[in-house]
């Protein structure tokens, strides 16, 4: 979030997708941007100097005193974020895998979304009245109910993907870059990023986007991109750096690769989702030479075994 984008909310000069985002941002607990926006719009108006700033909670009792004068500004937009808040929280809703298993969702329009482990996905109240949006972070495979009215939209990031019909994977917690992977399974979608490219994917084949690069296409297997809807975490010549990322995703704790110059080594090998990480970074040390330890509950620590 960034002050340019606040300013043009309030000003009504957004587009939907940005209003969206401004809205989503204002339903945080904490919304810093927001706080340093409003205090100097406050200063703006009040012909003061930027610096040096006064902390924030002695800021409102100063718009309470000016209210008795003649600016309300501050508080005014004050009183607005909090009713923003309040119509935001009955406005969302967010679906979530707190599980380390797969949890199936139905829709309102019928489409099911799978969740996998720690995965979530968000969507506004206006589902399947006036559109079908959904945003999601991390890993969701998608079996949509064909609507020619309204598309199914699915955000990641800067990414949109769009379909009527069909069914397709869509992974952002998966690789050591941090990019993000659509896979068509059956049917057609297009994947767009504002202003910069618009992709429509066949079945088989992937996207792949790495933030501020251009994407590519690519084949992909089935039995890799769709593993953990078998209940398995399969690897086939995965460098080490996107194994040990998605086994984070999917356990939900941190892996630290110690040594930069293992993460491209090559790792191939099956397992059931429902042995302990303990026990598949056992296997690992063992079968490539590598050393884990365990630093706390949630923390792992990956480097080169010294005979």
């Amino acid at each position: 979030m960034n002050k340019q984008l606040l300013d043009k909310y309030f000003k009504g000069h957004c587009s939907e997708q940005e209003v969206a985002e401004v809205e989503a941002y204002l339903s945080l607990p904490e919304t810093p941007a927001m706080d340093e926006w409003m205090m100097e719009t406050w200063e703006a108006a009040n012909g003061e100097e930027a610096t040096p700033k006064p902390k924030i909670h002695r800021l409102w009792y100063r718009v309470a005193a000016a209210i008795l004068g003649a600016i309300g500004l501050l508080s005014f937009l004050w009183q607005a974020k909090q009713q923003v808040q309040q119509q935001i929280a009955v406005k969302w809703d967010t679906l979530t895998n707190h599980s380390n298993k797969v949890q199936l969702f139905t829709m309102p329009d019928g489409s099911e979304v799978w969740l996998n482990a720690h995965a979530a996905v968000s969507y506004n109240y206006n589902y399947n009245q006036t559109n079908r949006e959904l945003w999601l972070s991390g890993e969701g495979y998608f079996k949509v109910v064909k609507d020619d009215q309204r598309p199914f939209r699915v955000h990641t990031g800067q990414l949109v993907t769009t379909v009527l019909g069909t069914e397709f994977n869509i992974a952002t917690a998966n690789k050591a870059d941090g990019s993000i992977q659509v896979s068509l399974i059956q049917g057609k979608v297009s994947v767009s990023m504002r202003d910069t490219f618009t992709k429509v994917l066949l079945p088989g084949q992937m996207l792949q986007y790495k933030n501020g690069e251009m994407p590519v296409l690519q084949q992909f297997s089935n039995e890799e991109v769709l593993d953990w809807k078998q209940g398995k975490i399969y690897f086939d010549r995965t460098t080490l750096a996107d194994a040990l990322t998605k086994l984070q995703q999917r356990y939900g704790c941190s892996i630290i690769l110690d040594d930069a110059s293992l993460a491209d080594k090559k790792i191939s090998g099956e397992f059931r989702t429902d042995l302990s990480i303990d026990k598949i970074l056992s296997t690992l040390e063992y079968v490539h030479n590598l050393k884990s330890v365990r630093v706390n509950e949630y923390t792992y620590r990956v480097s080169t075994k010294h005979n």
